[in-house]
């Protein structure tokens, strides 16, 4: 439960969760500083911890509501530079699988890759193979 720093000698981040809770939650109207307020807290601070869009609204969505939150919510995550920097890529489509045959002479079927560990000495291999063929 929040308290006033008057009330509470040992207030801590926990503490401080609902700091914003209580200020505007009554008044049917939210002004652009508040909900830039409400923002920082649910998405930009420690206790937000920049957890995208959806989870961001959902966390907003228990205490406020405005008119065009959630795409409000949706430009302000997307103009986050922690987030785009730290946001995962995905491909959107992956290539189908192939089914490859089995090779029938040796050298009939080789692979080609580049080794190496990652330890900052920068020792790369590259390693030709012939792909395992059928035993006659």
């Amino acid at each position: 439960m929040y308290k006033p720093g008057v009330q509470n000698s040992n207030a801590g981040a926990l503490s401080r969760i609902g700091a914003l809770a209580s200020e505007g939650n009554d008044s049917d109207e939210i002004d652009s500083d508040m909900k830039l307020k409400i923002l920082q807290e649910k998405h930009d601070s420690i206790l937000g911890g920049h957890r995208g869009m959806n989870k961001t609204y959902e966390s907003i969505k228990r205490h406020y509501q405005w008119p065009n939150m959630k795409r409000e919510i949706e430009d302000y995550v997307k103009a986050c530079a922690k987030c785009q920097i730290n946001k995962t890529l995905r491909p959107k489509k992956r290539a189908p699988m192939e089914i490859t045959t089995t090779a029938r002479h040796p050298f009939e079927r080789c692979a080609l890759d580049i080794v190496g560990a990652n330890d900052g000495n920068n020792v790369w291999e590259q390693v030709y193979s012939d792909l395992p063929g059928r035993l006659e």
